[in-house]
C-alpha cells in the first residue's frame, strides 16, 4: 500500500470513483473501499451518497464487521467489503459495480474467462456467487447481510474477481490503483469475449499464459491510472 497519510488515501478513493464513473464502469449504485494501511482491522468507504457527489470529507471508517461509529448513513452493501477484508488479509481494496459488459455473465451459463493478456489477472475463469444455493429463489439478490456477504467472500476464494448472480461484480486487489486497472480491463475482456463468441470459436488464455502475462501486465498499473486521471483533467473533472 505504501506510506499513505489518510488524506492522500481519501483523495485516491475519490479519484478512483471519478475514473470508474467516467469510463462507464461504475453506475449510481457502485462503491469502492480501501483498508486502513495503519490498522488492518479497519477500512474506509464513503457514506451513502451518489458516487458523483463523493468528496474526501464523505469517507467513513468501518470495522471488519461493517460497522461505524459515525452517524452518517452507510451503504447497505458495506458487508461485501467487510466480509472480504475479514476473509482475505491480503486484500487492500474492494470494488462493487454493475459493470455493463460484465453483467451478462452474471446470468448466463457461459463462464467469463480471459481472452487477451490484459485479462490474465482474472485467472482461468471468474467464479460466480449463486445466492439461490443457500438462500432460495425469493431473495432480493442483494448483499445486505453479513451472512450473504460471507458467502460472496467464500465464492471469491483466492481470486481477484467474483460475479454475483443476476446482480453485479466485485473486484479486489492490493491497492486502489490496481483495482481500478482490473475493473477497466475486466470490462474490456467481457466485451471482447462477447464479440468473439458471436464470430467464431474462442481460444482462451492457457494456464501458463494466465500466470506469465499476469506478471507482465500487473507492472503497468500506474500507466493506466495516469492515463485515466488525465482524461478527467481534460474534461474538467479533476484539477
Amino acid at each position: 500500500m505504501g506510506n499513505y497519510t489518510h488524506p492522500k488515501l481519501f483523495e485516491e478513493l475519490v479519484i478512483a470513483t471519478k475514473i470508474l464513473l467516467h469510463e462507464g464502469i461504475m453506475d449510481t449504485f457502485g462503491h469502492i473501499s480501501v483498508r486502513d494501511p495503519l490498522d488492518a482491522e479497519s477500512f474506509f468507504l464513503a457514506e451513502k451518497l451518489a458516487p458523483s457527489m463523493i468528496t474526501k470529507d464523505d469517507i467513513l471508517r468501518f470495522n471488519l464487521d461493517g460497522e461505524t461509529t459515525d452517524n452518517r448513513p452507510s451503504y447497505l452493501e458495506r458487508y461485501i467489503h467487510s466480509e472480504i477484508y475479514k476473509a482475505r488479509p491480503d486484500v487492500q481494496c474492494v470494488l462493487h459495480t454493475h459493470s455493463p459488459a460484465v453483467l451478462p455473465y452474471c446470468f448466463v451459463d457461459t463462464p467469463l474467462r480471459p481472452v487477451t493478456h490484459m485479462g490474465a489477472f482474472m485467472g482461468e475463469s471468474v467464479p460466480v456467487y449463486e445466492i439461490r444455493d443457500k438462500r432460495g429463489e425469493e431473495t432480493d439478490l442483494f448483499g445486505g447481510s453479513r451472512e450473504v456477504c460471507a458467502d460472496i467472500a467464500e465464492s471469491l476464494g483466492k481470486q481477484t474477481v467474483v460475479l454475483m448472480a443476476r446482480h453485479g461484480v466485485v473486484n479486489v486487489g492490493n491497492s486502489i490503483r490496481e483495482v481500478v486497472f482490473r475493473a477497466f480491463y475486466l470490462e474490456q475482456e467481457a466485451a471482447a469475449l462477447t464479440a468473439g463468441l458471436q464470430i467464431g470459436t474462442v481460444k482462451y488464455l492457457s494456464p501458463g499464459e494466465v500466470t506469465t502475462a499476469g506478471k507482465l501486465v500487473g507492472a503497468q498499473i500506474d500507466r493506466g491510472w495516469n492515463h485515466w486521471s488525465q482524461r478527467l483533467r481534460e474534461v474538467g473533472l479533476l484539477s
